[in-house]
């Protein structure tokens, strides 16, 4: 075991101090310059494309994929690259469906669409959605960084944060979500959605060094090779095959079901996320937008394949070197789906980097965390401005009031996530990562989708056979996400998306048939092709 049992040392927490500093002196700039929730929310929607594009991949991603990518591979091997499979699928559905579509509406929130297309109530249901799957998303991934800084700071603090044993430190988890939640009300009221794009480049340069680092280091103190490394994994006991398909809904890990999902995951995001569309308003063009998806698609690719890299290198290292969490990945008899296949990460940098190097991975994963609640909670102050506040205000309200109140409901998620982040983690020990992110929120993508495929493109659809559609969508996903513990079945976590939207999709269809209904002229003037028929709105 290398000497840096203790976790972080003064030179760490030098670097950590001056990133959070850099951080929060670009959101006191930019607030300086702001004016307007036009600023706020889309930034004048004059960010150049190629920071956008790396922006979405890092909201979107973040350190679910950081630390979750790695431990998969211990349970599947390499197999789970087999996710990328659908990426031309949904190159083609964003490239040229969904970017031209609502690059011409001109929106701020995307939710403003499904008023025109249909009436404000099934507006309403679609912002529900949308809060609930935010809220779910910011809690998962801030206790995941949060799990990482622990493990790798080894703070042991004492008792009035609570008790640190063996299993579960849970003093050290309490003090870093409420250090993240306090810093984050700081830092998420100034810049708007500028600083968090510009956070999230800087956050995505660092996490890609200190995975490239990683490699390295395996490379050059095992002597050893991406061969090598490749032959260890397939020899492995403990790794879960992967076969192409199966009929069994229960198996997560068939090629068919891993690809299958994340194509749905990610057309599905692109399309019905504010998070993800209020990226693509801010530029100013159908070309920026699109080459902002493209610059995401290529990072999101190349992220996959070099942390697929760092599970390989991971699963190697562990055989000639101490981790403690190695310890628990070997003596599974059974599938590796615990938490301590995303513990041999973190452990491997607290014990293996070195000073300084360790820190700024460290900052990085704050900063993760910290700009997910930047980008979740400047997305719900959007819809809660724009679809809610703005919508139902009698009279027009100055661009400086909604300002003020876009910076005081932005912080105020600040301590809404602390507070579920912490139930989050009390209710959650023993669940990995990927497991816990679509148990946690993805249960409200899937009808989400389907309820603006549904609006795009079908002239059957009214709100009287696209509601309660939703309704039972919505219904499938939850029951689905949470199949063993309401009916003692399983069912596949990365099924759940397709699933839902199917069975939304399916029941609107069917009810619409069912009822005889017919969408208007107004409302088919706001399908998808009269609107891309347009040009766009300056």
């Amino acid at each position: 075991m290398n000497s840096t049992e203790g976790g972080l040392v003064g030179i760490d927490f030098c670097v950590i101090g001056i990133y959070l500093l850099v951080t929060l002196s670009m959101g006191f700039s930019i607030a300086r310059r702001q004016r307007s929730t036009d600023d706020f929310f889309v930034a004048g929607r004059n960010l150049p494309a190629w920071a956008v594009g790396i922006s979405i991949l890092a909201s979107l991603l973040s350190t679910i994929t950081y630390l979750g990518l790695p431990g998969e591979m211990f349970r599947t091997g390499v197999g789970f690259l087999t996710r990328q499979l659908g990426v031309p699928i949904v190159l083609i559905v964003v490239w040229f469906v969904w970017v031209p579509f609502f690059m011409r509406l001109n929106l701020t929130s995307a939710y403003e669409y499904l008023e025109k297309r249909f009436n404000y109530p099934v507006r309403v249901l679609a912002a529900m959605l949308c809060l609930a799957l935010l809220l779910g998303w910011m809690a998962v991934v801030v206790l995941t960084a949060s799990r990482a800084m622990a493990e790798i700071a080894d703070l042991n603090l004492p008792w009035f944060f609570g008790v640190n044993t063996s299993e579960h430190r849970d003093a050290d988890l309490h003090a870093i979500i409420l250090a993240i939640g306090m810093f984050s009300v700081m830092y998420t009221t100034l810049g708007g959605i500028r600083a968090v794009v510009w956070t999230d480049v800087m956050q995505f340069f660092i996490l890609i060094g200190g995975a490239l680092f990683t490699i390295g280091y395996v490379a050059v103190n095992t002597d050893s090779s991406l061969q090598d490394w490749i032959t260890a994994q397939r020899s492995y006991a403990h790794r879960e095959s992967v076969e192409w398909f199966s009929w069994d809904i229960g198996n997560r890990s068939t090629i068919f079901a891993i690809s299958i999902g994340m194509c749905f995951w990610f057309i599905c995001t692109h399309g019905a996320n504010q998070v993800a569309l209020q990226r693509y308003f801010t530029v100013n063009s159908i070309w920026a937008a699109r080459k902002s998806y493209l610059v995401s698609a290529l990072a999101s690719f190349s992220l996959s394949v070099i942390l697929a890299g760092v599970g390989l290198a991971l699963l190697y290292f562990i055989q000639e070197h101490d981790l403690p969490a190695a310890v628990g990945v070997e003596s599974l008899e059974k599938e590796i789906r615990y938490e301590a296949q995303d513990r041999v990460f973190p452990q491997f940098i607290r014990y293996y980097l070195p000073a300084g190097m360790r820190g700024l991975v460290v900052a990085a994963l704050f900063a993760a965390a910290m700009s997910t609640i930047d980008s979740g909670a400047n997305s719900v102050s959007t819809i809660v401005t724009v679809d809610f506040f703005r919508r139902l205000k009698a009279g027009a309200s100055s661009p400086r009031d909604e300002l003020r109140l876009a910076r005081r409901l932005t912080a105020t998620m600040g301590l809404v996530i602390v507070a579920l982040t912490l139930l989050l983690y009390h209710a959650s020990k023993g669940t990995d990562i990927t497991t816990l992110t679509q148990k946690g929120f993805n249960c409200f993508l899937g009808p989400l989708g389907a309820l603006f495929v549904l609006g795009m493109f079908s002239k059957r659809m009214t709100p009287m056979s696209v509601f309660p559609a939703v309704c039972v969508g919505e219904l499938f996903g939850i029951c689905a996400s949470y199949s063993e513990e309401f009916f003692g079945l399983h069912y596949s976590t990365h099924l759940v998306i397709p699933g839902a939207w199917l069975a939304t999709v399916i029941s609107g269809l069917a009810l619409a048939a069912f009822l005889g209904t017919a969408a208007s002229r107004q409302e088919r003037h706001w399908m998808w092709r009269s609107v891309v028929s347009k040009p766009r709105k300056e």
